[in-house]
């Protein structure tokens, strides 16, 4: 129950954080900058009477059900769920704040403000593997056959409504679009390698006994696997044990805390790893 919380509490935030993007910066100045938002923002020039988050869920439904045919009932539960959060919370603003005007003339600081609040929403949704909808969701599917990463394939799929904003926008916000397109894609992969990344850690401990110290430590304090090595010291030429292992960044911080009580001699060296697949880690 608590993890189902957790979940949907973060698809929810995710949801909050695309749409202001979308409402406050980039809808105002016709930046439709890919996905069913950037085509629902294409369609709201053309029947302005309908909400703009009207036109997302219509077009999301579509979507959805690609998505549940291609990705599973899960993945497509949650998507629905982010869609239909987007959808009322842009419908929600629209009436608290109608016709809002954009807040600069300067479109490139529209572009990368709402470029940032969408990439870190939808990098928030991706990781709780779910999406937002619309070509998201044709993003996912290209991921899972094609093996690419989800910024390109997001990118991939963008692209085309971009076109549609040039031939109704011009083109210069059309380029303006493109360049969403391409700084959202980017950023997309850019957070989720950092919520991702966990730490690769060596430690060389002093002596055989403070190695069985944090060698437990790891084990059953912070619920990690180790791998051991017998080494030789290339100085000293004594027999020395080397312990591996892989964790997160906040359990990387208590361990570096215990290994200081337990062997300030101890020599540790540290790398991040932006995907861990196996145990524990990514399936």
């Amino acid at each position: 129950m608590k993890e189902q919380v957790k979940i949907y509490g973060g698809i929810f935030i995710g949801a909050l954080l695309i749409a202001v993007g979308l409402y406050f910066f980039w809808a105002p100045s016709d930046l439709a900058a890919g996905g069913v938002s950037g085509l629902s923002i294409v369609f709201k020039s053309l029947l302005p009477a309908i909400p703009i988050g009207v036109i997302m869920f219509g077009l999301d439904m579509i979507m959805f059900m690609i998505g549940f045919i291609l990705l599973g009932k899960s993945f497509g539960a949650r998507s629905l769920i982010c869609s239909i959060s987007v959808s009322s919370i842009m419908t929600m603003m629209e009436y608290i704040w109608p016709n809002w005007q954009p807040i600069s003339e300067d479109q490139l600081i529209l572009l990368l403000f709402g470029a940032l609040f969408i990439a870190i929403g939808q990098a928030i949704v991706f990781n709780l593997d779910a999406s937002s909808g619309g070509t998201d969701i044709i993003a996912k599917v290209i991921t899972k056959y094609s093996g690419l990463n989800i910024g390109t394939a997001l990118l991939i799929a963008d692209m085309t409504v971009v076109l549609f904003a040039i031939g109704i926008f011009g083109l210069e916000k059309g380029l303006y679009a493109a360049l969403g397109v391409i700084i959202v894609a980017n950023l997309i992969d850019y957070i989720i390698e950092g919520i991702n990344v966990q730490k690769y850690v060596i430690i060389i401990p002093s002596t055989g006994e403070k190695a069985k110290q944090i060698n437990q430590y790891i084990l059953n304090q912070i619920d990690r696997g180790t791998t051991l090595y017998k080494a030789e010291g290339g100085y000293s030429g004594e027999e020395k044990i080397v312990i591996t292992t892989v964790m997160n960044r906040k359990e990387f911080v208590d361990l570096k805390k215990e290994i200081l009580k337990i062997d300030k001699k101890a020599f540790m060296t540290v790398q991040n790893m932006h995907e861990v697949i196996g145990e524990g880690f990514a399936k």
